[in-house]
């Protein structure tokens, strides 16, 4: 029996980008959804009346979490509003609402306007990201 010269080689080259593919997909993604949560922040309602109960916590609460890895070879990046403002849901989806400040679908308008880019963009940043890392190594 005959063996394929560098086969072990390619075999642990495979493995491990069977690792750190999924990494880099989720560090893309993570980076990708910052940009989305500052739109979504810049567009976010606040209350600017003299009393109003609580200006900004809206605003303030939009975050992007780490990266998680659903079933199969699914990576995604949830961007919710926190705790503190339960009432964004409720601002999202007032079309009749009066803001002075920000406008509704306030999240869902800056992503649906990205998705036609997305993949695309996760694309270049993990290839930016691997140059990256690579000039520092």
């Amino acid at each position: 029996m005959s063996e394929i010269k560098g086969t072990k080689e390619m075999v642990k080259k495979i493995m491990e980008a069977a690792v750190e593919t999924p990494l880099a997909v989720g560090r893309a993604i993570y980076q990708e959804a910052q940009i989305e949560v500052t739109e979504m922040k810049r567009r976010c309602p606040v209350d600017v009346r003299e009393d109003a109960p609580h200006p900004g916590n809206l605003r303030n609460s939009i975050h992007a979490e780490e990266p998680r890895h659903g079933e199969g070879n699914r990576i995604y990046v949830l961007v919710a509003t926190g705790q503190q403002a339960p009432y964004g849901i409720y601002v999202h989806e007032d079309p009749d609402a009066h803001h002075v400040v920000g406008e509704w679908k306030f999240m869902e308008g800056p992503l649906k306007e990205s998705a036609p880019y997305m993949a695309a963009r996760v694309a270049a940043r993990i290839d930016l990201n691997k140059k990256k890392s690579m000039a520092e190594e």
